[in-house]
Parts: C-alpha cells; sequence; structure tokens
C-alpha cells in the first residue's frame, strides 16, 4: 500500500516558522499542526491545504509526498495472469487430477476396512 506523507517540517523549518507560527498565520489550532507533522493526522481537509500552502508559498504537490508501493496486483486477463499461471503450473509439485483423487481415497477407505477388520 502507498503511503502519503506530509513534509510540512521541512517546509516549515525552511521559512523559519515554528509550529505556533504557522498555525497563527494559517488560521489553525496548533495540535492541528503539530498532529499533521507527526503523523497521527489520518486526512487533511482541503481547506486546510491551501492555508498551510499560502503561508508556506508552496504547492499542494510539495506539501504532500507520495512513497509507492512496489507491490503490484496482477491485471486479470492480461499477460500477469499468463505468467503468474506458468509460474505456478511449474511449482505445482505432484499434480492430482480427479480420477486419481478419486482412486486414492477409495484406496485409503479400503485400506482402513481391512486394518479394522471389515470385508469390503
Amino acid at each position: 500500500m502507498s503511503v502519503v506523507r506530509v513534509t510540512l517540517p521541512t517546509l516549515r523549518m525552511r521559512r523559519g516558522l515554528s509550529q505556533r507560527q504557522l498555525a497563527a498565520l494559517a488560521g489553525l489550532r496548533p495540535d492541528t499542526v503539530s498532529a499533521l507533522e507527526r503523523g497521527e493526522s489520518t486526512g487533511i481537509r482541503f481547506e486546510t491545504l491551501v492555508r498551510l500552502c499560502d503561508v508556506l508559498e508552496c504547492a499542494p504537490g510539495e506539501l504532500l509526498e507520495i512513497d509507492f508501493d512496489e507491490h503490484r496486483v496482477p491485471t486479470l486477463g492480461g499477460p500477469d495472469e499468463d505468467e503468474l499461471i506458468r509460474g505456478r503450473r511449474s511449482d505445482a509439485g505432484e499434480q492430482v487430477d480427479g480420477p486419481t483423487l478419486l482412486a486414492s481415497l477409495l484406496s485409503e477407505v479400503e485400506g482402513r476396512r481391512i486394518r479394522h477388520g471389515r470385508p469390503s
């Protein structure tokens, strides 16, 4: 899963502002700025983002940084799926089809009957 980080501390320090000064200039509560910087906020309102960008003289893209997750989900019906199936077939180990499975189960049941002294 990709992660969005707020680069607020870096931008704030470049402007020489404390958290309280930034909050006052942006019309925000100091605890809002603090929570954003600590990564404890699960979201940011557009109005808050605009206020911070105005004070810090930056674009929203400079305030938000994305760490992309390297994991890719295969696309069904596409080349990813074909490659995934080929890989699983080559690593499948013992192949068991319906008739082989049925014969194996019947043999196991017969073996249990013999061990318990019951005729077939």
